[in-house]
């Protein structure tokens, strides 16, 4: 069932993002309203902190998530502090009523695990955000969660 990407409060810089709702509140402070195609990523490190967020803008191909994995996690796999990330692909031309999620995207979540992995970085989620709210491919696969 999609999710709202609206929170109950902005969270600040400070705040430790443990949960799927913590990171939606960090990507809704990113996410360009109206919606358009783009992935936002951000690093986590050990403590579940993190400082910088990323916006990869015309992200319209669905493979474009594997791009961003990778390019996120040769970036992270240099830091010792780092150890997950989480990717956020917004498709705003989903319909209103059915969830942003495509076919592929269940191969597309266990590739880019795997290429994250090989650089010593976590996917702890991926997000796909359409006008009907927000889903994960990781859930439709029943994996569990990763916070």
């Amino acid at each position: 069932m999609p999710r709202s990407i609206a929170g109950p409060r902005l969270p600040q810089a400070s705040d430790l993002i443990r949960s799927s709702i913590d990171a939606i509140a960090v990507v809704s402070l990113a996410i360009h309203r109206p919606l358009e195609a783009e992935t936002i990523a951000f690093f986590l490190d050990g403590s579940g902190r993190s400082n910088t967020i990323t916006i990869v803008s015309g992200t319209t191909e669905p493979d474009s998530v594997l791009s961003v994995a990778e390019c996120m996690a040769v970036a992270g796999g240099r830091s010792p502090a780092l150890c997950g990330v989480v990717l956020a692909t917004v498709r705003p031309d989903a319909a209103h009523n059915v969830p942003a999620t495509l076919p592929g995207d269940l191969d597309r979540w266990l590739e880019a695990s795997e290429i994250t992995e090989a650089h010593g970085i976590e996917l702890i989620e991926w997000f796909v955000i359409g006008p009907a709210g927000v889903d994960c491919p990781r859930e439709l696969l029943g994996e569990p969660e990763r916070w």
